[in-house]
C-alpha cells in the first residue's frame, strides 16, 4: 500500500522552486565552479576517491547535514544499490542489504553481511547498529565484499562512520532542531578544549525526544515508535610529535522508543499503516551502549603503524507483538547483553615502486539472551509461553596482507589476501513457563528482572544435549582464505579505468529462534567470488564527475533467512546459490559556482542458480533486490547579503522486490518514491544557520518488509517513517567556524 499525502508544505515548494532557481544562479554565476575533493580511507590509508580502484561513496559533514541524516538508515538514498530498513519491529536494528546481500535476522547467533564500523571498530551486533549520527566527519560505504582488508562478515560491503577528532584550536557549535508533526526536539553541542600544545580534548552530548509516537493502537490508545536518546561522547587527543597521533574515545548512547508495530494486512486495513489494532499493553524497546576505543597511529619512517582498540558493551531489552491482534497471537520479549573487544594492527609503508599493507585482527564477542515466544494461536487453541537461555560466543583472528605495484606512472597492479579463523560456542535452555511449580520437575524463572516476558515456574523443554543428540555442532571452527587482485589504468589525470578479482566470505551460526530443537541448525559460512570494472572521471574542468561500476558476483551457501509455511517456524539455513550482476553509477555536476546536481543509480539481475529446497523454486526472485534504485538532487549556494541563502533537494526511487524468500504477494514491497528537501539561510563564515527542512516530504506512506505467517492467521507489514517537518539552527563558535 502506497498513500500521498495531498497536502503542500513549504519545504515542498522549496523544492518545486529549486529549478528556476538554479536557472537564475547559472546564469549569474561566476565563472569559478569546480567540485570539491573527495578523501577517503577505504584502502586504511588516505586516498583522494578518483584514485581509489574501489565502489565507495563518501558523504562529507557537510553533506551529512544538508542532505538531514541523522540515522544509519538515512544513509540508504544516497548509495546505489543499498537497501535498508529496520529490522521486524525494531526501530534500534538496521537491516542492510548491498547487491541483494544481507541480513533481516538480528538474533546473535547471526551475523549481518554488511558491516559497519565506528572509528574503524566493528559493530557485532545487528540488534542496534542502526546508530544516531552526531559529529561526524564523514559517512563511507564500500560495495561489494571486502574480504582483504574488512574481512569480517563483508560479504555484502562495509560502511565507516567517522568521528570529529579534537583540533588544538577552542570552539564547538550548538544545534537544535524541532520536529513539527510529531513534537520531536533534538539537541547537540560540542565543545573542543585544549589543553596545551599536544593534548586536546572534546565532549559532544546529543538528546532526542519525541512527544507523539508515529503509531497508535485503536485498542489499547497507546503510542507507539516515539524515538527517545541521549548521548555523550569524550575524547582526548595526543600528538606529541609530527609521527604521532593518539586519539582515546568513551562514549555512551540510551536509545527507546524505537518499538514498531506491523499491521496485519489479514484483518487489519484502516487505510494508513499507522493506526494498529495491537492489543498488547506497554510495548517498548531500550538500549543501551557503551563503547570505548583507542586509536593510534605512529610514523616510524620506513613504515608506519596503525592500531585500533575498540571495546563495546550492550544492553536491549524490548516487548513488541508481530502479530497486530488485539489478543496478540505472538509477542517477542527480549533482554539481552553482548560484549564484545576487538585489537587491529595495520602495518604500512613502500619499497621502490611497491605501496604495502599487513595487518592482524582479533575478536572476542560473548553474548548472552533471555528470548521469549508467547503464543496464542487459534482463539487459544494452541498456546504456550517459551523462554530461551541463549548463551553464543565467538572468536575471530585474521592475518592480512595488500600491496599495490606501480608498474607505470600509469599501471598498477594490486594483489592482497586474508586468512580468517572463528571459532564459535552456542548454549542454549529451552523452558515452557507454567503458572504453577511442579515440586521436583519446575525450577524458579531466574530471567533477569528486566526480562519483560511471561514469568513463571520454569518446565525444562529441551538443551543443548538434545540439540548435540540430533547431530548439530555447538563449537565448529570456521576458517577461510579469502585473496584479491586487481589493475588500475590512467588513461590521464582525469581518468582512470580499474578491475579486480575477489572473494569474500560471511560466517556461520545457528538457527535459534525456534521453540524444538530440530530447527536448531547450524548453519555454514557464505563465501561470494566478485568481479568488478569500473570507471572514474572527471570532465570539464573538474566540473563533472563520473563513476561507473559493473559486479559481478557469484555466492555459495547463500545464508537465506524465511519462514517455514508450513510450520510456521523461522528459518536461517544454507539454501541455495545465488548469482548477481548489475551497474552502478554516481555522478556529480558543478553547474555553476552556486548550483550543484547530483545522481546515482543502481541495478541488480539476481537469480538463484541452485537451490537445495523444493520450497526455493529457481524462478523466485531473491529477496531484497530491486531491479533498479535511483536518486536525482542538487545543492544551491545563492549569496545573500554577508551569507548565503541555500536551498537543496532529493528524490529517491527504489524499484518494487520481493520481501521475503517465498515471493508472498503480502511480501511484495511495490516501487516508492521518497522527497526530501530543505531552504535556508547560512551567516558568512558559516557562523550561524538556520533551516526549514521535510523528509519524506509527500508523506508518501510504504511498507519495507513482512511477515508472513498466514498459516497462524497473519501478515505484518512495517511501515518506513512518515513525512517529518523540522525547524532547525546551529551556531558555531571559536575554531568551528
Amino acid at each position: 500500500m502506497t498513500r500521498t499525502s495531498s497536502a503542500p508544505s513549504i519545504a515542498l515548494l522549496a523544492a518545486v522552486g529549486f529549478v528556476l532557481q538554479a536557472s537564475a544562479a547559472i546564469a549569474a554565476a561566476p565563472a569559478e565552479t569546480g567540485l570539491e575533493e573527495v578523501t577517503v580511507t577505504a584502502q586504511r590509508v588516505s586516498e583522494r576517491l578518483q584514485e581509489v580502484p574501489l565502489s565507495v561513496t563518501s558523504l562529507s559533514a557537510t553533506e551529512l547535514e544538508d542532505r538531514q541524516i541523522s540515522s544509519g538508515l538515512d544513509v540508504v538514498r544516497q548509495v546505489p544499490n543499498l537497501l535498508g530498513s529496520n529490522n521486524v519491529g525494531l526501530g534500534s536494528a538496521a537491516s542492510f542489504f548491498l547487491r541483494g546481500v544481507g541480513q533481516d535476522e538480528s538474533i546473535a547467533t547471526s551475523d549481518p553481511a554488511v558491516g559497519v564500523y565506528v572509528d574503524g571498530v566493528y559493530i557485532s551486533r545487528q540488534i542496534a547498529n542502526n546508530v544516531l549520527l552526531y559529529d561526524l566527519e564523514r559517512v563511507e560505504v564500500l560495495r561489494g565484499p571486502q574480504g582483504t582488508l574488512y574481512g569480517r562478515n563483508t560479504s555484502g560491503g562495509a560502511i565507516k562512520f567517522v568521528t570529529k577528532k579534537p583540533g588544538k584550536e577552542f570552539g564547538g557549535h550548538v544545534g537544535v532542531s524541532y520536529e513539527t508533526e510529531y513534537s520531536r526536539y533534538l539537541v547537540e553541542a560540542a565543545l573542543n578544549l585544549p589543553l596545551n600544545e599536544q593534548l586536546s580534548s572534546k565532549l559532544t552530548v546529543v538528546q532526542t525526544k519525541q512527544q507523539n509516537g508515529f503509531q497508535k493502537s485503536r485498542t489499547t490508545g497507546q503510542d507507539a515508535w516515539a524515538p527517545e536518546a541521549t548521548g555523550a561522547r569524550a575524547q582526548l587527543r595526543w600528538t606529541p610529535n609530527d609521527a604521532t597521533d593518539i586519539v582515546a574515545s568513551v562514549e555512551y548512547l540510551k536509545d527507546q522508543g524505537e518499538e514498531i508495530i506491523g499491521q496485519d494486512r489479514l484483518h487489519d486495513n484502516p487505510g494508513t499503516f499507522f493506526s494498529v489494532q495491537s492489543g498488547l499493553e506497554d510495548q517498548f524497546e531500550e538500549t543501551k551502549t557503551r563503547a570505548a576505543s583507542i586509536n593510534a597511529t605512529i610514523d616510524f619512517g620506513s613504515f608506519q603503524l596503525e592500531s585500533i582498540t575498540g571495546v563495546r558493551s550492550l544492553q536491549q531489552t524490548f516487548l513488541i507483538d508481530v502479530s497486530d491482534q488485539v489478543v496478540p497471537n505472538y509477542v517477542i520479549p527480549n533482554a539481552s547483553t553482548h560484549n564484545q573487544w576487538s585489537q587491529e594492527f595495520t602495518f604500512s609503508g613502500k619499497v621502490g615502486a611497491v605501496d604495502w599493507l599487513a595487518g592482524l585482527y582479533y575478536m572476542n564477542e560473548r553474548n548472552h539472551s533471555f528470548v521469549g515466544d508467547q503464543l496464542f494461536l487459534f482463539g487459544g487453541v494452541i498456546a504456550g509461553d517459551f523462554m530461551r537461555d541463549l548463551n553464543n560466543n565467538a572468536k575471530s583472528s585474521a592475518a592480512f596482507v595488500h600491496a599495490n605495484w606501480h608498474a607505470t606512472d600509469k599501471l598498477t597492479v594490486s594483489a592482497g589476501g586474508r586468512y580468517t579463523q572463528e571459532k564459535k560456542t552456542v548454549d542454549v535452555k529451552q523452558y515452557v513457563v507454567m503458572p504453577g511449580a511442579i515440586p521436583g520437575v519446575t525450577l524458579a524463572n531466574y530471567a533477569p528482572a528486566s526480562y519483560p516476558g511471561a514469568r513463571g515456574p520454569l518446565l525444562p523443554f529441551w538443551d543443548t544435549a538434545a540439540v548435540v543428540a540430533l547431530g548439530q555442532d555447538v563449537s565448529p571452527t570456521f576458517s577461510k582464505f579469502d585473496p584479491k587482485v586487481g589493475v588500475d589504468y590512467k588513461l590521464n589525470d582525469q581518468v582512470m579505468v580499474f578491475a579486480s578479482w575477489t572473494k569474500g566470505f560471511k560466517s556461520g551460526g545457528w538457527n535459534a529462534r525456534v521453540t524444538d530443537p530440530r530447527d536448531f541448525v547450524l548453519f555454514r559460512p557464505e563465501s561470494v567470488t566478485s568481479i568488478e570494472l569500473g570507471l572514474k572521471s572527471t570532465w570539464l574542468d573538474n566540473t563533472l564527475r563520473v563513476n561507473l561500476t559493473y559486479f559481478d558476483a557469484k555466492y555459495q551457501d547463500f545464508i537465506i533467512t524465511a519462514i517455514n509455511l508450513e510450520t510456521g517456524n523461522f528459518l536461517t539455513v544454507n539454501a541455495a546459490k545465488m548469482h548477481n550482476r548489475g551497474f552502478e553509477g554516481e555522478l556529480a555536476w558543478n553547474a555553476a559556482a552556486p548550483v550543484t546536481f547530483f545522481a546515482n543509480f543502481g541495478t541488480n539481475s539476481a537469480k538463484y542458480t541452485e537451490t537445495t529446497s523444493p520450497d526455493i523454486p529457481l524462478n523466485n526472485h531473491v529477496k531484497r533486490t530491486p531491479a533498479l534504485t535511483f536518486a536525482l538532487g542538487g545543492d544551491l549556494h545563492v549569496p545573500a547579503g554577508t551569507g548565503e541563502l541555500f536551498a537543496n533537494a532529493w528524490y529517491s526511487r527504489q524499484g518494487q522486490y520481493s520481501g521475503d524468500l517465498a515471493n508472498s504477494p503480502l511480501a511484495a514491497v511495490p516501487a516508492y518514491a521518497v522527497l526530501d528537501a530543505s531552504v535556508g539561510y547560512r551567516s558568512a563564515e558559516d557562523q550561524w544557520r538556520i533551516a526549514l527542512s521535510c523528509k519524506n516530504c509527500r508523506n508518501n506512506e510504504n511498507f519495507h518488509s513482512a511477515l508472513v505467517f498466514e498459516v497462524l492467521g497473519f501478515a505484518t507489514q512495517f511501515p518506513s517513517l512518515p513525512r517529518q517537518m523540522f525547524l532547525s539552527a546551529n551556531y558555531k563558535f571559536g575554531s568551528q567556524r
